[in-house]
């Protein structure tokens, strides 16, 4: 009996110093300088400029689900519409990334009523820049901005770029949510397995590794004590950081935001649960994920969509491409 209890302290003992490991590990594997992710950064970005975006409607507030007052921008269609399209920005970018594709389609087309807003952590002031307070956050800002601003009636159609699209995705894939009409992708990076990613992801999103396996060790055992550590960094070119909005980009995100930018599957297979029609639109030359490939890659797991490829465009370029637009028009048109 007494060997019993002799050995039952050396497994705690045992327990707590691989914890200690673990841990130790997390704080070891310390974030890169800021200059380091300047001289790594290999994808072409654009350099927004403060008179980009002159002309934008400005923050109007929704309550989330925690009583936060949160930011969002209303581009109001200039003709009677029922489509309302909201949109979740990239990774490293805020809600300005759309000004000019939500402008087009709302004012000059008058296509539809358009909503972007920054996730939480990101934009010119937020509280915790490239953090949030739990895993799924900002899927479910999202849907509190949609309950917020819509009617019955409405054609609500969600959508977002890269890291954003895995985040409207995870909205559209959620049972009994939102009512929603159609799920628009561009440039998607839905999972870190994701078949179409390119092999070389990790030039643009570098994790920390062992930070990384340690982080991934404690969630698997349901320990959560540093999920609010940086995880993963961004080489952001060194010109979008000096220009005049370089302020406003992020860099750094912790592992709970990280886990909240994809799908919960590593390989992107919960995509199979969403049960609108999609669109997914890439550029021949995207430096994140081969969009030769993105059409097979979500066809494996829904059929219930369109891919769409358009030449010579990059993984942050789509965006505004006059051939994306097009391609967007013509599919909205047939949502009504």
């Amino acid at each position: 009996m007494k060997a019993l209890g002799w050995f039952s302290l050396a497994l705690v003992a045992v327990a707590f110093l691989a914890l200690f490991a673990v841990q130790s590990l997390v704080a070891m594997n310390r974030p890169r300088e800021p200059e380091v992710l300047r001289k790594a950064a290999v994808i072409d970005m654009p350099v927004p400029t403060a008179g980009e975006n002159a002309s934008i409607p400005g923050v109007e507030n929704f309550e989330a689900r925690d009583r936060s007052l949160l930011g969002f921008r209303h581009y109001r269609s200039s003709q009677p519409t029922r489509i309302k399209l909201y949109l979740v920005h990239a990774e490293t970018w805020d809600d300005l990334q759309f000004s000019s594709l939500a402008t087009t389609l709302a004012v000059r087309s008058g296509m539809a009523d358009v909503f972007t807003f920054d996730m939480r952590g990101h934009g010119q002031n937020p509280l915790h820049r490239g953090d949030v307070a739990y895993v799924g956050q900002p899927t479910n800002d999202l849907a509190d901005l949609i309950r917020a601003t819509s009617a019955p009636g409405d054609v609500i159609v969600i959508g977002g770029h890269s890291a954003g699209a895995a985040v409207a995705a995870r909205l559209a894939a959620a049972p009994g949510q939102i009512k929603l009409s159609g799920l628009l992708m561009l440039a998607p990076v839905l999972s870190p397995d994701f078949a179409a990613n390119r092999p070389d992801l990790d030039r643009w999103a570098l994790p920390l590794s062992g930070r990384v396996a340690a982080l991934r060790l404690q969630n698997a055992l349901g320990i959560h004590w540093s999920d609010q550590e940086v995880a993963v960094q961004y080489a952001i070119p060194k010109a979008v950081w000096e220009g005049p909005l370089g302020f406003s980009v992020t860099s750094d995100y912790t592992w709970r935001f990280v886990k909240s930018l994809q799908l919960l599957s590593s390989n992107g297979s919960d995509f199979a649960s969403v049960r609108v029609p999609y669109l997914a639109i890439a550029g021949s030359n995207d430096e994140v994920i081969d969009a030769e490939k993105l059409g097979a890659a979500l066809t494996s797991f829904n059929k219930h969509g369109d891919t769409a490829v358009v030449p010579q465009e990059t993984h942050f370029g789509i965006v505004n491409s006059q051939q994306t637009l097009a391609i967007i028009q013509n599919w909205l048109s047939k949502l009504h």
